[in-house]
C-alpha cells in the first residue's frame, strides 16, 4: 500500500447546517477528472477518474479489456496532466477506428461478455476463507481509507489470509478495482489465485466479471450484490460475500470456501 490518498482530495468551501445554525467551512472533496487514454496514437477511452495511481489504472483497465496480459506489454507510458491525457504504446495492438468511449465514475464499461458466461470455466476451489481474517483485513482497508475525509472514495484491496497486501482508491468503484488489478500485475503478479478482493461498492455483474478476469476466487464487500452479480458469481465459481459489517456478513455463492461453513 501507499499513502497517496490525500493527493486525490481537494479542499472546497461549503455551507453546513447542523440542525440549528449555518456555518461556512472548508470540506474535503474527492477529485473527479476526465482523463483520456490514447493507445498507439488513437483515442481509446475517456474516463472520469481520481488522478492518483494512474499507471495502475491503465494496466488494470487494459488487462480487463484483454489488450494486455502483463505490465511489460506496455512499452511506453506518458501522462500529460495539463491536458488530462495518457499516451501508451502496446506493440501489436491495432485499435479499431472510432472505438473511443466515455466512462462515467458511477458507470461500468458496458462490455457484454458477462451476459453470456456459459463458456467460461469455473475457477478452482483452492482458496479457504476464515471469517475472522475477512473482518480483520476489511477493518485494515477501512482504517487506510480514513486518512482522508471526503466520503467520496471507493476502496479496493487484495488480501491473503489476515494480511492486506495492496489497496487502491478512486471516485469510481470500477476504477478502484482496475487500479488494484494493475497494481497487482505490477507488484505481485503471482498473488491472484491465493488472494481475495475487498471492496467498498455494490457487487454488480461487471464487478464480478472483473474479479473473474483477475482469476481471484472471492470478493468481499460491505455493500449489496445485484441479482445478476450473484448469478454470474455462481456460474464462474466466485465466492460472493456482501454486507460485511462488524460480526455479520451474507454469503451469496460458493460458501464452501469458508472454513466455518457446515
Amino acid at each position: 500500500m501507499h499513502d497517496g490518498l490525500q493527493a486525490g482530495i481537494r479542499e472546497k468551501p461549503r455551507h453546513r447546517f447542523d440542525g440549528t445554525t449555518w456555518r461556512q467551512e472548508t470540506s474535503q472533496v474527492v477529485e473527479e477528472s476526465p482523463v483520456t487514454l490514447f493507445v498507439n496514437g488513437s483515442e481509446y477511452v475517456t474516463a472520469a477518474v481520481t488522478s492518483i495511481d494512474l499507471k495502475d489504472w491503465v494496466v488494470g483497465f487494459l488487462a480487463g479489456e484483454q489488450i494486455i496480459s502483463r505490465t511489460s506489454d506496455i512499452s511506453i507510458f506518458q501522462w500529460w496532466p495539463d491536458d488530462n491525457q495518457i499516451w501508451v504504446r502496446v506493440p501489436g495492438f491495432h485499435p479499431q477506428p472510432a472505438n473511443s468511449r466515455y466512462l462515467g465514475s458511477c458507470c461500468g464499461q458496458s462490455r457484454p461478455g458477462f451476459f453470456n458466461p456459459s463458456g467460461i470455466a469455473q475457477l478452482p476451489s483452492t482458496l479457504t476463507l476464515q471469517i475472522s481474517e475477512l473482518q480483520e483485513t476489511f477493518a485494515r482497508l477501512s482504517a487506510w481509507s480514513r486518512g482522508q475525509h471526503s466520503g467520496g472514495l471507493h476502496m479496493a484491496g487484495l488480501a491473503q489470509g489476515g494480511a492486506l497486501l495492496l489497496a487502491r482508491a478512486d471516485v469510481g468503484r470500477h476504477n478502484a478495482l482496475d487500479k488494484l488489478y494493475g497494481a497487482t500485475l505490477r507488484e505481485q503478479p503471482t498473488a491472484f489465485d491465493k488472494s481475495y478482493v475487498l471492496f467498498s461498492g455494490r457487487l454488480s455483474a461487471e464487478i464480478v466479471w472483473k474479479v473473474r478476469t483477475m482469476g481471484v476466487q472471492a470478493i468481499v464487500s460491505n455493500a449489496a450484490p445485484t441479482s445478476l452479480g450473484i448469478e454470474l458469481a455462481d456460474t464462474v465459481g466466485i465466492t460472493l460475500i456482501g454486507f460485511l459489517r462488524d460480526s455479520e456478513m451474507s454469503v451469496f455463492s460458493h460458501p464452501s470456501r469458508l472454513t466455518s461453513y457446515p
